[in-house]
């Protein structure tokens, strides 16, 4: 498991943005 506190709290955001993007284009039918 990737330490996200190594990472940065701005990579962090990425990867939960990024996360909930795939959700809704998921919804969205996409």
């Amino acid at each position: 498991m990737i330490n996200i506190l190594s990472l940065g709290w701005g990579s962090f955001f990425a990867i939960v943005t990024f996360s909930i993007a795939l959700v809704v284009w998921g919804r969205n039918g996409f």
